[in-house]
């Protein structure tokens, strides 16, 4: 357990540093803006356990800022913050009947990545996600703890600075988590990310 601790903490403290460094390596000050996500298959990986209730995700959307800081030119910091809900329906094992239940979960995730881009016109991103799972009336398992994410794009940079870009990607939260639970349920995400952003 406390080994479990200590490596959470490393990746955290390897993430932040990764962000200090590249921070001052250019005089570009980045691109800043805002995105839209749209739930392509998201699923709740649960271990399978013998009289366990089942979960499906309904539906699923995001809202978010993002912060892109150039490393050289083809190689981007990507970070912000992205705020999503989901709707969850939970049936249960027959015991001694089936029943069903709607609840939602809502969750915060601040990536640690980067952006490659190739081609002019696309992009390949990828990194850590911090989980903040917030208060929500969910039967699954928090989501707060140490994610992964992957994706490609493409984008079209305007003239006067401004950026548009659609991203499909898949993530995993809490693939570390703060708790301690013995068989920890995980979302898998995957789905479409739209964005704006313009040259600070």
């Amino acid at each position: 357990m406390k080994q479990l601790l200590n490596l959470k903490l490393l990746i955290l403290s390897a993430s932040l540093f990764t962000l200090s460094a590249t921070y001052a390596q250019t005089d570009d000050k980045g691109k800043i803006g805002f995105t839209y996500s749209l739930n392509g298959g998201t699923n709740v990986l649960q271990p399978a356990l013998l009289g366990a209730a089942s979960h499906t995700v309904t539906d699923a959307s995001g809202i978010g800022l993002i912060y892109l800081r150039p490393i050289n030119h083809w190689l981007e910091l990507e970070t912000g913050l992205t705020y999503s809900l989901y709707k969850i329906e939970t049936t249960s094992a027959p015991i001694p009947q089936v029943t069903t239940s709607n609840s939602t979960l809502s969750l915060i995730d601040i990536p640690v990545g980067v952006r490659a881009g190739f081609w002019k016109y696309f992009f390949a991103n990828g990194g850590l996600l911090l989980d903040l799972d917030l208060m929500s009336d969910s039967h699954v398992d928090s989501q707060s703890g140490i994610g992964l994410m992957l994706g490609v794009g493409v984008k079209y940079d305007f003239k006067f600075g401004g950026s548009l870009f659609a991203n499909p990607y898949g993530k995993i939260h809490s693939l570390l988590p703060f708790g301690f639970d013995k068989y920890h349920e995980r979302l898998l995400e995957s789905g479409w990310k739209f964005g704006f952003t313009y040259k600070l």
